[in-house]
């Protein structure tokens, strides 16, 4: 039986940026998704759910759907860029992306409570920490295998 091993291919900086983006967009419907079930089951309807993403605050679902998707691209893309630099620098380190995306989705969290929420009063804040801790984990594991897919 011979063991693979997953070798960091160098990727031309585009290629490595729509992966990200196509990650992010993937890990932030899967949270978005996750965080619609969460609420129905908490009795927040999924409009109610999607508009706290909603920027200008209207309550708009759909504004909120698509916001939400374009942070998580942006976040995906980021993602994506700095595990080429570290798959550049140390290649054994870029090995099991999931494991990375699930420390990315904790950090994400982590800026969203600390200094996201706290500071501009977001309607975000109305998402329970038990809810919004964990989608974020979706978000990371999901990108995280994405990349890890397309590596």
């Amino acid at each position: 039986m011979t063991k693979t091993h997953l070798v960091w291919r160098e990727k031309a900086i585009g290629d490595t940026a729509v992966d990200g983006l196509l990650a992010g967009l993937l890990g932030g419907a899967l949270m978005a998704l996750f965080l619609v079930l969460a609420g129905w089951l908490t009795g927040v309807l999924p409009p109610a759910t999607l508009a706290y993403f909603d920027p200008a605050r209207t309550g708009s679902w759909l504004t909120g759907l698509l916001a939400h998707l374009a942070v998580s691209a942006i976040y995906g893309l980021v993602f994506a860029l700095l595990l080429g630099v570290v798959g550049r620098i140390r290649p054994s380190a870029a090995r099991q992306l999931w494991v990375w995306g699930l420390g990315y989705g904790l950090l994400l969290w982590l800026v969203a409570m600390g200094l996201v929420l706290t500071a501009v009063g977001a309607p975000l804040a109305q998402i329970p920490a038990w809810q919004f801790g964990p989608a974020h984990l979706v978000y990371g594991l999901a990108s995280g295998l994405w990349l890890q897919k397309n590596q």
